[in-house]
């Protein structure tokens, strides 16, 4: 009866080293799909920063007047504020 279950065991242990296996595999691979999502998240919000930024400094090359008063308002609006 003994010789009975060590193959039992035996495809047990394999049928477990296959479900490790895949499941390394598997985590292997949604870390890399995390990574990638990740990577494309970076890319677009440092373009997007990048696109806002050179829309600020075109507006203030065009009314650096405006943008000096708006500058001083917010100033004045904050110290107000804190006082």
């Amino acid at each position: 009866m003994a010789t009975a279950r060590a193959p039992q065991t035996n495809s047990s242990k394999k049928k477990l080293q296959q479900a490790y296996n895949l499941a390394g595999e598997a985590a292997s691979e949604a870390a890399e799909n995390l990574k990638q999502r990740a990577k494309s998240s970076v890319e677009t919000q440092r373009q997007r920063a990048t696109d806002v930024m050179q829309k600020a400094e075109s507006s203030v090359r065009e009314r650096p007047i405006l943008a000096v008063g708006c500058a001083f308002m917010v100033g004045w609006v904050i110290a107000k504020l804190l006082k």
